[in-house]
């Protein structure tokens, strides 16, 4: 199965002291106001996993995504999901 786009919903700051490998940012403030960047671009039925540092985040920008008709979408939880689940983890 094919991994599909790892999105991470932190504010910049979080994302830029550590991401997950290959990881893309997208706050999740963005996405609440539509801005939804490289997703503009992706068909709806493309595999999308979201984290932030805990899981809260994560799951409103699941909603939001699945709200835009993204079909796909995975809350994978905290930073430390991501390291623990062998389908997103890309060498962490």
């Amino acid at each position: 199965m094919s991994r599909g786009l790892l999105i991470d919903v932190r504010d910049a700051d979080e994302y830029a002291e550590y991401h997950a490998p290959g990881a893309i940012h997208l706050p999740l403030m963005a996405i609440a106001c539509g801005n939804i960047g490289i997703l503009a671009q992706t068909v709806k039925n493309e595999r999308i996993g979201v984290y932030c540092r805990s899981g809260a985040r994560s799951e409103r920008a699941r909603v939001f995504l699945l709200d835009l008709g993204f079909t796909d979408v995975t809350n994978i939880g905290g930073l430390d999901d991501v390291k623990m689940t062998p389908d997103w983890n890309e060498s962490m």
